[in-house]
């Protein structure tokens, strides 16, 4: 982005968070800037205009943060729980102004386009939620997973405002990793209790709509990885492995579960290493799956 656009991007931030965009004007930020008002509209064709600016610009960026590189796919699913949470308490601390904005800024009243990219930061935020519990704490927690998300999303936005509001500042890291621990307490007490689910199951389908992503198909390949982890955790319990080989071979699944989401599947050489390190630590149960899914990703 041309640095004049970025500064006018983040003068409007400054503002739009200070007094709410409705009360706002082109003038004001101009005022910020300390430049001719013509020359917002040489970049921006209205105040509309730069408030969408704004969110798909940072909206992109926090998404981005967020991306999982290919360096921590080995990392237990735990773990790399715990260094999502961190970045997003980094992008926070970053980019204070726009979460402001995005908190404070309600939603009626808007230009229906600029209503849809908030829709859209809103639908990823629930479907990054699901999909991290699911992945760190496996299928078992799927008629909880409306609960546990609401649960995440609840405490979270608590530290986000005093961060925010309060100006408090947190160990990232330090809290990350409290959270997690909070999480296995409150998954742990919702499973022994074995109560009705208040919320209902989210629909994955529709939040990947509203975020923007094309729908995700099911397939044989994602059951089959499915079936290999449930049949992994319900191991667990007769204390075949270490803690450490169980995290290994969770992580390896979630890997492959990740490739067979894929169009395609061109890294053979990580699909066949995975499938090795399973195979070293399977249960003879387990082999006619592992047979399936290791022809079924070779072939694709």
């Amino acid at each position: 982005m041309q640095d004049k656009k970025k500064q006018i991007l983040d003068a409007a931030i400054l503002c739009f968070a200070r007094k709410g965009f409705n009360a706002t004007s082109i003038q004001e930020i101009v005022d910020e800037l300390g430049m001719a008002k013509a020359s917002i509209y040489f970049y921006f064709k209205s105040k509309d205009d730069l408030l969408l600016s704004i969110i798909e610009y940072y909206g992109e960026m926090m998404f981005n943060r967020l991306e999982e590189p290919p360096e921590e796919r080995g990392l237990p699913p735990k773990e790399k729980l715990v260094i999502q949470l961190q970045r997003q308490f980094q992008f926070i601390y970053e980019h204070q102004d726009f979460m402001r904005m995005l908190i404070k800024e309600p939603l009626t009243g808007l230009h229906p386009q600029i209503q849809q990219k908030v829709l859209r930061i809103r639908a990823w935020g629930k479907l990054w939620n699901m999909t991290q519990l699911t992945a760190t704490y496996g299928r078992s927690i799927e008629p909880y997973l409306g609960d546990v998300s609401a649960l995440l999303s609840g405490i979270v936005s608590q530290y986000l405002e005093a961060i925010l509001f309060e100006e408090q500042k947190f160990d990232d890291l330090r809290i990350s990793r409290f959270l997690v621990r909070r999480l296995d307490d409150l998954i742990t007490g919702i499973e022994q209790a074995r109560e009705v689910p208040i919320l209902p199951i989210p629909d994955i389908a529709t939040l990947r709509s509203m975020a923007g992503l094309s729908p995700e198909a099911g397939n044989e390949e994602v059951t089959l990885v499915e079936e290999i982890v449930d049949k992994v955790n319900a191991s667990a319990s007769e204390s075949y492995w270490d803690e450490g080989t169980l995290n290994d071979l969770l992580a390896a699944l979630l890997i492959l579960k990740e490739e067979a989401k894929k169009p395609v599947h061109p890294n053979h050489l990580l699909i066949r290493g995975m499938i090795a390190l399973i195979r070293q630590h399977a249960l003879e149960e387990w082999h006619s799956s592992l047979d399936r899914l290791e022809q079924s990703l070779l072939n694709n």
